[in-house]
């Protein structure tokens, strides 16, 4: 359900649930950043927490207390083709408590409230603390045995049935249905006792013993919803927080409902299913927690309360059978865009909420811990390369595939694998930085054109004679920088959330900050004259600005894949868009020269340009393989010249070439020597996201 191996405390539980000599063709290696040194670590920055499937919980708060939405229209957000359905009355959950997995079952009642079915000749007197052991002796068959305690007591565990037969042995409380604590059975645990409601079952697995709580499925969501969303969400936002409550109990109810774990039990306890904390626990030591009842949690269980039995079912555009309660899988945060699967993906703009601190994050993975999963036998680590994304959303998506590239032979994995033995928040992320920084070999860079390199946090790079008119401090706007143009004497950053910010001789002529959008914009192209852009969105929105005309957008079509590119025309009356699977859309003056839409793509497209003479354009993928048509003639590619790293960006040189720029800083240029744009560039602690020929 979550990724588990070296996650720290960030935020909520992730449920339901991640180069030596990299050659440059032309030119030496120079540092973004003249601190950079080596680095025995794999530089990252990712999106989101969990797997990212279904509802996410932080992008559920946002859509609550910024956006106002109520909780139907969130459930209707995350889980398309679905709908609100009810569960059946005097439903029961089966929750199979994991702590006790082949161990004897052993179950306390504070006021020797209990009985056992089979009989056992278990006897406990009212109003005396009583406990029983229920130990599997072989298929079917049990020993019972009765005390005062967890331990058993003072005088210690007594034996009262030798031999009890059948599959299972089922401890009840005598009064039953009670939401007084002191009237609840305790399960004994190895670090304390935990109040249940229901009955407590010990199960012959077929080759094993469990303990599964038998609970009325609605005081079973009651033991989920605070141990997946904090309960004090729903005093946030004037108390539309509580809407986001609800929307987790009706996801914890259906998810719980859809589960078929075991024969003897639906669902478990931990991560690995939902965390359900029961009534109450008290450790060893004597510390109590009420999990339940209190004014901490009274958020929680109103939100219970009022979604009662609610769930959701498939109408006939869903992908499972009609009426059939869906797996509502849910995560922490998806980052920004949901990934698919079960349900429709589909953009998360509730997880940009300020509280999140998983929508965008930063790390570093030691080389030997990436040699010790995965490199027995093939020597030292030189790289880490992403080969395939899921084409939805910001830097390509999440990772697909990946080579891991070792000093003695390579391992081909999954994102998710990748980012489950790391340790990572999520599957989503791109390759920052890598564990040598060894110049690249190459021969010496001839003419170069002056060009800037833009990083996520809105640094900017110049090189080879271009002005430095200024960086975005992406940071202190809550954002980060997303697309470059470069205009007459300076350039214009488009940030995440809209807005663009002029350098040099720059200047704004309007922005989408603050305004609601279908899909995030991604690219911000200058026109011809400098004095005007267009803002581009992924669902192919178009937006004008200054002199730049409106020739269309597929802002209105439905999309086999999101757009990743635009490249304007000369004339600036048209320009082309590209979508992930590298299928053109023409507006304008734009020809149509072809497109890679019917091909089966290795690698997603992430962006395009065009010819100077506008006569053709040029496609490339993540991988760095480049696709051309018309007058573009393909110079060569990434994987061509051995390069393992994701490109992010393309530019047309002044001839018949091109500049291609990577995540982790480095600039490689295709094409005839002498009028080659520079050296490969490295060292920026930010990945790279755009690159500019200035003009």
């Amino acid at each position: 359900m979550k990724w588990v191996k070296r996650l720290r405390s960030i935020g909520v539980v992730s449920a339901v649930i991640f180069a030596v000599g990299i050659p440059a063709p032309f030119g030496a290696t120079r540092d973004l950043a003249e601190a950079a040194t080596a680095t025995p670590a794999v530089g990252l920055t990712g999106h989101g927490y969990g797997h990212g499937r279904g509802m996410g919980q932080f992008g559920s708060l946002g859509y609550a207390i910024d956006k106002g939405w109520t909780y139907h229209q969130i459930l209707d957000h995350y889980y398309g083709g679905t709908t609100s359905g009810s569960a059946p009355a005097g439903t029961i959950m089966t929750v199979d408590m994991q702590t006790r997995d082949g161990q004897d079952t052993i179950v306390a009642q504070e006021r020797g409230e209990l009985s056992v079915s089979p009989a056992a000749g278990v006897a406990c007197t009212s109003g005396t603390p009583c406990s029983v052991r229920i130990v599997r002796t072989g298929p079917s068959t049990w020993q019972v045995y009765q005390g005062s305690a967890c331990s058993g007591g003072p005088t210690g565990w007594k034996l009262v049935a030798a031999t009890v037969d059948g599959p299972s042995v089922i401890v009840r409380p005598t009064v039953a249905g009670s939401d007084t604590r002191q009237d609840m059975l305790q399960l004994c645990e190895i670090d304390g006792t935990r109040w249940l409601r229901g009955d407590i079952w010990a199960v012959d697995t077929g080759s094993s013993q469990a303990t599964v709580n038998h609970v009325p499925l609605d005081s079973y969501v009651r033991g989920v919803v605070p141990r997946e969303s904090p309960a004090s969400w729903g005093g946030l936002g004037g108390g539309s927080g509580e809407q986001a409550l609800m929307v987790q109990a009706v996801a914890a109810r259906s998810y719980s409902l859809a589960e078929d774990r075991w024969t003897y039990a639906k669902t478990c306890d931990t991560t690995s299913c939902q965390v359900y904390g029961g009534r109450a626990f008290q450790t060893n030591t004597g510390t109590y927690v009420d999990l339940e009842g209190t004014p901490e949690y009274a958020y929680s269980d109103q939100a219970v309360a009022q979604t009662a039995g609610e769930i959701r079912v498939f109408t006939a555009s869903g992908s499972g059978t009609q009426g059939t309660v869906a797996r509502t899988e849910f995560s922490s945060s998806t980052g920004g865009y949901t990934a698919g699967g079960t349900f429709p993906a589909v953009i998360d703009d509730g997880d940009a909420t300020s509280s999140n601190p998983n929508h965008t994050w930063t790390d570093s993975v030691a080389s030997s811990d990436i040699e010790a999963a995965y490199g027995a036998g093939r020597g030292t680590l030189v790289s880490v390369q992403v080969t395939g994304r899921n084409g939805l959303g910001d830097m390509g998506g999440r990772v697909t595939s990946m080579v891991l590239h070792f000093s003695g032979g390579d391992v081909t994995t999954t994102g998710a694998s990748f980012a489950g033995a790391m340790g990572l928040r999520s599957d989503w992320f791109a390759v920052t930085s890598q564990p040598s920084t060894v110049p690249p070999p190459g021969p010496p860079a001839t003419e170069a054109d002056p060009y800037h390199v833009l990083t996520r946090d809105g640094s900017v790079y110049a090189f080879n004679g271009a002005t430095n008119s200024g960086s975005f401090t992406a940071a202190a706007s809550n954002t980060t920088a997303v697309s470059l143009t470069e205009t007459p004497g300076g350039y214009e950053i488009l940030a995440a959330d809209g807005s663009v910010h002029p350098f040099g001789s720059a200047a704004t002529y309007g922005s989408l900050a603050g305004k609601r959008l279908n899909a995030p914009p991604f690219q911000v192209a200058s026109t011809p004259s400098g004095q005007g852009y267009w803002i581009v969105a992924f669902d192919g929105g178009v937006f004008s600005y200054g002199d730049a005309g409106f020739h269309g957008s597929t802002g209105n079509l439905v999309l086999n894949k999101p757009v990743v590119g635009m490249a304007p025309t000369p004339s600036g009356k048209g320009y082309w868009l590209v979508a992930s699977d590298g299928g053109i859309f023409s507006f304008g003056d734009a020809t149509f020269y072809g497109s890679t839409g019917n091909i089966r793509l290795n690698q997603p497209v992430v962006a395009m340009t065009s010819t100077r003479s506008g006569r053709g354009y040029w496609l490339i993928a993540s991988d760095g393989g480049v696709f051309s048509f018309g007058d573009a003639t393909f110079q060569g590619s990434l994987p061509g010249i051995g390069v393992h790293e994701q490109a992010v960006a393309i530019a047309a040189r002044p001839g018949s070439g091109y500049v291609v720029a990577t995540a982790p800083g480095h600039v490689y240029s295709f094409g005839p020597p002498g009028d080659d744009a520079g050296p490969a560039d490295r060292g920026a602690t930010s990945p790279t996201v755009a690159l500019g020929l200035a003009r």
